[in-house]
């Protein structure tokens, strides 16, 4: 596993600790299945980051959560909020965003679970 590999794998490890709390214990023990309209709705709320309409993603991604919560929403959640991560600070002041609004949508994120 490559430098660049590493640093992504470790974000991810980072917003998931953070998403699921005493919940986490290894990435590995993640299960990752998603069913058809919940590949759909991460398909788009990648799309819409990879568009630079990082707010716009994230609404969807709470308006699919207050709709109808499922057991995968959080890890949905930890896979916007990984991208997210990361992104430099410059490329998300360029889309409007910050670090801190990463924090506060995974802080929001742990309330509704």
């Amino acid at each position: 596993m490559g430098l660049i590999d590493r640093l992504q794998n470790q974000k991810r490890e980072q917003v998931f600790k953070e998403l699921l709390g005493k919940k986490y214990s290894s990435l590995n023990d993640l299960n990752f299945a998603y069913d058809p309209i919940e590949e759909i709705l991460l398909i788009r709320i990648k799309r819409l980051v990879m568009d630079g309409k990082i707010n716009e993603a994230e609404n969807v991604l709470f308006e699919s959560i207050k709709k109808s919560k499922t057991a995968n929403s959080i890890y949905i959640a930890g896979e916007f909020y990984t991208m997210l991560k990361e992104l430099s600070e410059e490329q998300l002041k360029e889309r409007n965003f910050s670090p801190e609004e990463i924090d506060e949508g995974i802080a929001d994120i742990k309330e509704l679970f």
